[in-house]
Order: structure tokens, then C-alpha cells, then sequence
């Protein structure tokens, strides 16, 4: 994807979703090209289905993810689940099925 194409999905995600990550529900901050990239609440592209398991670079299998999120999810885990993790609702549901 063409690095201007790139940096307007971001933006169009951005403010679809508030400025809030996907992911973490936390603000992110959008930045200019080439400055402070690595910031941990930095905006980026994240592809919800990765590529390992056929996910396109498409405008419906992306989100705005803040660095942070996007560095820890990895491919190893679906979206829908890391976002349950991240929100804390994981660790809810695993310690609910010990009730059972």
C-alpha cells in the first residue's frame, strides 16, 4: 500500500473510531510523518484477519490500533480475542467457566 494511500485509511479510521484504539479503548495520537513513530499510543494500521490466515489489506479487514496494541497482538491471536484480553474481559470469562 502506497504510504499516502496508507496515512488517509488511517486517518479516515482515526476518526471513525473516535481516536480510540481498537483494541485498548485508549486514545491515540496521529503524528507526522517521520516523527516519534514508536510512541506507544501512536496510530496505525492493523490488519484484523493477518495475512497468515488470508487477511487482505482491505478497507473492511482494518482498524486504528495505538503501537502498543498493535506490537503485542502478533498473528498468533484472532482479533475478537485479543480484544477480550485487552479490555480485561478474558481473565472474567476463563475464571466464569471455573464456576461451572
Amino acid at each position: 500500500m502506497k504510504t499516502g494511500v496508507k496515512r488517509a485509511l488511517v486517518l479516515e479510521l482515526f476518526d471513525k473510531q473516535g481516536g480510540r484504539c481498537c483494541y485498548c479503548d485508549r486514545p491515540m495520537v496521529i503524528l507526522p510523518r517521520g516523527r516519534d513513530q514508536n510512541r506507544p499510543d501512536a496510530a496505525t494500521l492493523e490488519h484484523l484477519i493477518t495475512g497468515r490466515r488470508k487477511g487482505w489489506t482491505k478497507r473492511h479487514n482494518m482498524a486504528a490500533a495505538c503501537r502498543e496494541c498493535n506490537n503485542m497482538r502478533g498473528s498468533a491471536m484472532d482479533w475478537c480475542t485479543f480484544k477480550t484480553y485487552r479490555m480485561g474481559e478474558f481473565w472474567e470469562f476463563i475464571s466464569g467457566c471455573k464456576d461451572l
